[in-house]
């Protein structure tokens, strides 16, 4: 037996007793974790469109408290990719005047936001859980297209498994009811957007359109719209429920100038003056 002096013993003795008053159920709060850079896209491990690390930090915790809604202008997404996807070499004609969904995303006031809450596939035979016995899937298509892939392909739903993967299990819904849900949010796009295809609108116009200031973010890269984010509050039963003002955090994701292009299908990159 080792006999450790009496003033190291009382020490030990200190220490030891001060980590045994910890109550079991204290953790550390994500809220005091540091912010992380954060990107991801659309598909797992491929790129596609980037959400902006601006939106806080993730953690895995499934609570959050309102939901971003970001809208893509797919217009964009092929023009700085150089129309080298399917979707872009034919596209939907309603996609020129409408934006699609990016994602329906989980996220709190603190700025942070849960991510990949749990292990569960996505299945798309539960697209067909309607009331009526119909299915969702040609909505899908239509309102939340993956201009990488053929409608119908397998590839094609790569871009919903993403996105349920990371943010949609942190919902705590159904797939079913995750992705009606995000269906039913679905915003009209401005008549600016439409009128003004293929050229520049303005800024404030636009804001305008989307119900004023701080109730959207808009995205810009290179001058052009590329996506757009509203924010939705939280039902009890975790459904989104009504649009409300975006926080500062999501505000500052905007990144347009006061005149913003508005891509066509037919540019490209070299287009930009």
């Amino acid at each position: 037996m080792i006999l450790l002096p009496p003033s190291v013993a009382l020490a030990m003795k200190v220490a030891l007793l001060s980590i045994t008053d910890v109550p079991a159920s204290t953790s550390i709060s994500p809220v005091n974790t540091p912010h992380l850079r954060h990107h991801h896209s659309h598909h797992a491990g491929k790129s596609y469109q980037k959400e902006d690390s601006d939106r806080g930090a993730p953690s895995n915790s499934n609570t959050f408290d309102f939901y971003v809604y970001s809208m893509t202008y797919q217009p964009e997404f092929c023009r700085e990719n150089n129309e080298k996807f399917v979707g872009c070499k034919r596209p939907e004609e309603n996609w020129e005047k409408q934006l699609t969904i990016h994602g329906l995303w989980p996220q709190r006031l603190d700025g942070t936001w849960p991510s990949t809450c749990t292990s569960e596939p996505l299945d798309t035979s539960k697209f067909y859980l309607a009331p009526d016995n119909t299915s969702i899937l040609p909505d899908m298509e239509q309102k939340w297209p993956n201009v990488k892939a053929e409608a119908n392909s397998r590839a094609h739903s790569e871009f919903w498994a993403h996105e349920w993967s990371k943010h949609g299990t942190c919902s705590g819904l159904m797939q079913f009811d995750y992705f009606h849900s995000a269906l039913g949010l679905l915003l009209d796009t401005p008549a600016v957007v439409r009128d003004g295809y293929g050229t520049t609108v303005e800024k404030k116009t636009l804001i305008q359109g989307y119900g004023g200031d701080n109730m959207a973010a808009l995205v810009c890269k290179s001058g052009y719209l590329s996506e757009v984010r509203a924010c939705f509050t939280k039902n009890k039963d975790g459904t989104p429920g009504e649009r409300m003002e975006c926080p500062e955090k999501i505000l500052s994701a905007g990144s347009c100038a006061d005149q913003i292009y508005i891509a066509s299908f037919d540019q490209a990159p070299a287009d930009i003056q």
